[in-house]
């Protein structure tokens, strides 16, 4: 039998139809089981995710058609931290249901950055340093110094602050720079009874800083100086720039007249005390 003969018999026919039958359901499979897995045909709109929380973007019910991945976290003092950042695709983009979005969300922790050595800088120059490194410009504090408006000492929270020092981005830094005049000494202000923001005025119209500070009755608003470290004393002197620390006590509560009136009997008769150099 030749081939010719071979390819008519009826046998050899059976077997190629149903080949070809087989090849065409199982075509017409994959194709079935790729448009299902494709979801070819289907698509949705990406919603604007940016400015709300991560639990905010999942609880909306379009937020369904989609998974979530964050990929990045930026912190931003402008922003509430956990929020949406960046999408990536953008708002309004036409996908298929089950794509990824992936976010870029406001950080909770702030970044550290090494203290920049500011002194001997400009108070200029030292503001566009700290901006550079992500800090802010806290209080300003005068001090005599020859040099005028160069930064002197730099301070975080009543502590002194080094250069090198890991400190988290948008902390308020505060300044001691020159007045211009020489140095010297200052007699010791009065602070009892005074309130927090009264108490800090005084000290820098002196060129003197504010040192530690401790709330008896917590912190409070009508919070008032209970004690002074150094204490008052008639005739006691201070260098310019040291520090004085204060305790407050709630002014509503504790009864600060007759408190200053047995106070300054006694401090003002002190009048031995020798000065501090």
């Amino acid at each position: 039998m030749n081939f010719i003969q071979f390819i008519t018999t009826r046998k050899f026919v059976r077997h190629f139809l149903l080949s070809v039958l087989i090849t065409l359901v199982m075509a017409w499979i994959t194709l079935m089981i790729l448009k299902q897995y494709t979801r070819h045909g289907s698509v949705v709109e990406v919603p604007k995710y940016m400015g709300l929380t991560l639990a905010q973007a999942q609880e909306l019910e379009s937020s369904r058609d989609f998974e979530f991945l964050v990929v990045d976290s930026i912190f931003d003092l402008s922003k509430k931290p956990g929020t949406i950042l960046m999408q990536d695709p953008p708002e309004h983009s036409i996908v298929k249901p089950g794509r990824i979005i992936y976010m870029s969300v406001v950080g909770t922790v702030p970044e550290k950055v090494k203290m920049p050595d500011l002194v001997d800088l400009s108070l200029r120059q030292a503001k566009a340093l700290l901006q550079t490194y992500g800090l802010r410009l806290g209080n300003v504090a005068m001090a005599p110094d020859i040099a005028k408006n160069m930064v002197l000492r730099m301070s975080f929270k009543g502590s002194s602050l080094q250069p090198g020092t890991s400190i988290s981005k948008g902390s308020s830094i505060d300044l001691v720079v020159g007045s211009g005049m020489g140095t010297g000494t200052f007699q010791i202000p009065f602070l009892i009874g005074k309130t927090r923001a009264e108490a800090q005025v005084e000290l820098q119209r002196l060129g003197l800083l504010v040192g530690n500070e401790e709330f008896i009755d917590g912190d409070s608003l009508d919070a008032r100086v209970y004690e002074q470290i150094p204490a008052y004393a008639y005739g006691r002197q201070v260098k310019a720039a040291s520090s004085v620390s204060m305790v407050y006590k709630s002014g509503s509560s504790f009864d600060f007249d007759t408190y200053i009136d047995q106070l300054v009997i006694d401090t003002i008769q002190n009048d031995t005390v020798t000065p501090e150099y």
